[in-house]
């Protein structure tokens, strides 16, 4: 049996699965991360390995049948770091006595690209991408690459989970000292963070492991309090959702392409809050009247999209 692995390595997790010559998901799994610029480089790298060799315990007597492994990186962009990667598998795969890149070529690419084609099932396209942080990325049929955003949440993330969780964080501050009128964010947040007043919120943050994953996670209480009325939160949302269609929009007018594209829409804030996912798509519609968005929940996971592109370019035969 003809086999297929994708893999989508990011800077908290990473997703590993193996696919049939007909598309069945015959081993799936779940490792920490691999983003080389979340995790020092050595880390990263054992990491997937760790993550491979799991994946080949899983179904042993497939793994000398992988005809070529696809992996969608978050954060790899340069031709350098991509042949580091390549060349860990390629080595990985020869040191488990099992066929190396002559037989079982090894393609890294981005996590926009394994997203579009689990979507679409194809790579062209524009993919934004909300969840933890942010980015846009855009593909063109010739295979052009850019990308606008995703520049950490020092430097950027406009429209993301972690802007959100941080700008409600601020909000119930600023009520607190009465700049902002009350909030239903302030109840939410003392209870899921076991408060007993809301002042007592500057230890946890500063003198605790707090971290972008707790600031992040607090965009959910936003989406809470904003469905239920608040102004304050209604607000933030339909803020950051318009800044990320600021940033779609610079994206598309790099390419005459991108004005007329399907634009996917990928990440936890575009799943879990309409009214975010409704405010992007009517600001960036006023910018682009002809765009077709595509927004599934049944899609397929992007670790299936980068399993199904190794699969495709075995059969055209593509290289690196």
């Amino acid at each position: 049996m003809r086999v297929y692995v994708g893999v989508d390595g990011g800077g908290t997790n990473t997703d590993a699965a193996i696919i049939s010559e007909s598309g069945e998901i015959l081993a799936r799994l779940r490792g920490g991360p691999t983003n080389p610029h979340s995790v020092p480089l050595e880390q990263a790298l054992s990491e997937l390995k760790r993550v491979l060799e799991q994946l080949f315990n899983l179904k042993s007597e497939l793994s000398t049948n992988c005809e070529g492994i696809c992996l969608g990186m978050s954060g790899v962009d340069t031709v350098q770091e991509r042949q580091l990667i390549a060349d860990a598998v390629n080595n990985y795969m020869k040191s488990r006595n099992r066929r190396g890149s002559e037989d079982c070529p090894v393609w890294i690419v981005s996590e926009g690209e394994i997203a579009l084609m689990a979507t679409l099932g194809h790579t062209h396209g524009v993919l934004c991408i909300s969840g933890t942080g942010s980015i846009v990325y855009g593909f063109t049929l010739e295979g052009e690459r850019y990308r606008a955003g995703g520049w950490g949440h020092l430097l950027g993330d406009e429209g993301s989970g972690y802007r959100i969780g941080q700008r409600a964080l601020q909000v119930v501050m600023q009520s607190y000292d009465g700049v902002l009128p009350p909030t239903r964010l302030t109840p939410l947040l003392l209870k899921q963070l076991k408060l007993r007043d809301i002042s007592e919120l500057k230890t946890r943050v500063y003198q605790t492991d707090w971290g972008k994953t707790e600031t992040a996670s607090i965009a959910r209480l936003a989406i809470e309090a904003a469905e239920s009325g608040d102004e304050a939160a209604r607000a933030l949302i339909i803020d950051e959702s318009a800044q990320l269609a600021d940033t779609a929009k610079a994206l598309i007018a790099r390419h005459p392409e991108f004005a007329s594209t399907q634009v996917v829409l990928s990440g936890s804030l575009f799943r879990y809050a309409a009214l975010f996912r409704n405010t992007f798509i009517q600001k960036l519609s006023g910018y682009y009247g002809e765009l077709d968005f595509v927004y599934r929940e049944d899609a397929p996971a992007p670790v299936i999209g980068a399993a199904q592109l190794a699969r495709r370019r075995c059969s055209l035969n593509e290289s690196f």
